[in-house]
């Protein structure tokens, strides 16, 4: 069976990204677009559900492509206030409301020549859509409190967990956006669908957690790589990853990696899982949920414990608890520090 394997350019500030190999026929297909994508400087809208890894390929699209020696510079849409949008977007000049003490450039600025990664586009509000389709239709922003006006040279690629088409069920997207937005579609298969991949990725993600505390990469017994296959993956790659990491780092595992390694209860027994039915689905949505929003407090905050403890309203005990439960508690290169101070406000 063909085996995928895309590694980065040395130039390109994605570097290698393993986390993209796979076999299945789905993951095979999808990678073999990126090159082409990635050359047509097209805007892209990836589909997938969530964790199933769509920064990933925007990060690859990116480092493929002729801007990748530009900065890619990714925002959640659903993550700032509509108070502060267009100072998030386009920046702001010194003194151009209260809190400005000094000029500060937007989004669009800070990827310049690269790629702005819009995550989760779906939750958009409709003032950030306004305010996306102006620049985007214009090629142009205004900096708040600034008569000068800036051209934007940003490619887009933007990603939704849900259908964006106009007509769709529980819509509201605006429709021009979405054109603008769609000129490139790119689909990703779930976890669950990818066959063996998860026990692909899931030796690569074992290696890394061993790696981290210099040990070497532990195995996956037969009896894991069962419940591996078998298990629903409701939180995808990113629920993976974090049981992996939860494995080693809190679990122990060394030598062989066994079920009962993993984080809580995951693997429940596909009869179980039949008789439970919608309390084993409830139960399953409801940890992607909490640990999704656990990651995007934590990302908003830039790994502040104290500020993301506030934010969630859990003491720092509980918030260290749940980092444990979805495996974050380890080093994280995406974040800054969980220790870091505080932003003077």
């Amino acid at each position: 069976m063909e085996r995928v394997r895309w590694e980065g350019t040395a130039s390109g500030p994605g570097g290698e990204a393993p986390d993209l190999m796979g076999e299945s026929p789905a993951w095979i297909e999808v990678v073999r677009t990126l090159p082409r994508i990635a050359a047509s400087g097209l805007p892209v809208l990836v589909i997938g559900e969530t964790g199933s890894g769509k920064e990933l390929i925007a990060r690859a699209v990116h480092v493929m492509s002729p801007r990748r020696g530009q900065g890619f510079v990714a925002h959640n849409c659903g993550a700032t206030p509509d108070s502060l949008i267009e100072s998030e977007l386009f920046g702001h000049a010194r003194g151009a409301f209260t809190g400005a003490v000094t000029e500060r450039g937007g989004l669009f600025e800070s990827a310049e020549g690269g790629t702005l990664f819009l995550d989760e586009i779906g939750d958009a509000s409709a003032l950030l859509q306004m305010k996306l389709l102006r620049v985007l239709q214009e090629g142009e922003a205004r900096r708040v409190g600034e008569t000068r006006v800036r051209h934007v040279d940003v490619r887009v690629i933007s990603a939704t967990h849900r259908s964006l088409d106009p007509g769709a069920a529980g819509g509201g997207f605006r429709a021009d956006l979405f054109y603008r937005l769609n000129a490139v579609r790119l689909r990703l298969p779930p976890l669950r669908e990818r066959g063996h991949d998860v026990l692909l990725l899931a030796r690569h993600f074992l290696a890394r957690a061993a790696a981290r505390l210099g040990e070497p990469a532990p195995r996956v017994s037969d009896a894991l790589a069962a419940v591996l296959l078998r298990h629903a993956w409701p939180g995808n790659v990113r629920e993976l990853q974090n049981g992996c990491a939860y494995a080693v780092a809190v679990a122990g595992a060394r030598g062989t990696a066994e079920p009962e390694h993993w984080p809580e209860t995951a693997w429940v027994p596909a009869a179980a899982r039949e008789a439970g039915g919608a309390a084993y689905r409830l139960h399953a949505e409801t940890r992607a949920l909490e640990e999704r929003r656990l990651r995007e407090t934590l990302e908003r905050t830039r790994w502040n414990k104290s500020r993301a403890a506030r934010a969630l309203g859990l003491s720092r005990q509980g918030l260290y608890k749940k980092l444990q439960r979805y495996g974050l508690a380890v080093d994280d290169t995406s974040a800054l520090s969980l220790d870091a101070p505080e932003e003077a406000p």
